[in-house]
């Protein structure tokens, strides 16, 4: 809505880049070099289904247990590093966006650092993410997952595909358990048109993964083959 946009304009001017972490005042992001090397932004690769932890030299397009989402990149715990969730918290809850912009652009950064292999791999891919319903996106004003979607893909030069679509309102999936989580978001999505063979699906954080698998059904369904989730946290 018009009065959000104004509002996170206003918060653009007035609010300076600080480091959320020690305060000290930057000249871009919310986490100055020494915090972030402190608390812990790293890449990590993981199977989404039964969380163990892939070794860099191992394949990013190989199946552990799930073919659905061959693997998940995440780079920190969302439990376990607060100052993380605390910054997504903020960026989601009181409309920061630009807080989702300086993620987009950490994760460039360590995308950057995989091996030969898997770097190489990820350049036949293009980038999905996580939709919200027109709704809910003017509500907020935005959608994080799209803003880190739209800085990856400049920042690595990967095309998006924007034809995942979410068709129904959610209940939001922390204030449900494991079970529910998967019900609810059951039949939330829709792929509009035929999905590239390779994409990167992105959203800001997943815990049991039900959000990704069932927007992974969809572009599947549309023809999508090797399909890699990313997330800030896990």
């Amino acid at each position: 809505m018009l009065i959000n946009k104004l509002y996170q304009k206003i918060q653009e001017i007035l609010s300076p880049y600080y480091c959320y972490n020690c305060k000290k005042f930057l000249d871009y992001g919310y986490l100055c070099e020494d915090c972030l090397e402190k608390i812990g932004f790293r890449l990590e690769i993981y199977c989404l289904k039964c969380k163990r932890r892939k070794p860099f030299n191992e394949k990013i397009t190989s199946t552990c247990c799930s073919t659905l989402i061959k693997s998940l990149i995440t780079f920190s715990d969302y439990t376990e590093n607060k100052i993380i969730a605390d910054l997504i918290k903020i960026g989601k809850i009181q409309g920061y966006k630009k807080v989702f912009e300086f993620f987009g652009y950490l994760i460039s950064k360590e995308i950057k650092k995989l091996g030969n292999v898997n770097f190489d791999i990820l350049k036949n891919f293009k980038i999905a993410y996580i939709p919200l319903t027109k709704k809910v996106e003017r509500g907020r004003g935005f959608n994080q997952a799209k803003i880190l979607a739209e800085v990856i893909s400049k920042e690595i030069g990967l095309e998006i595909f924007n034809g995942l679509i979410k068709i129904k309102d959610t209940k939001l999936q922390t204030e449900l358990d494991y079970e529910d989580r998967f019900k609810n978001i059951e039949s939330a999505f829709e792929c509009k048109e035929s999905s590239p063979k390779n994409l990167i699906l992105i959203d800001d954080v997943t815990t049991t993964g039900a959000t990704l698998f069932e927007a992974a059904k969809k572009l599947k369904e549309k023809g999508a083959k090797n399909i890699i989730a990313l997330t800030i946290s896990k």
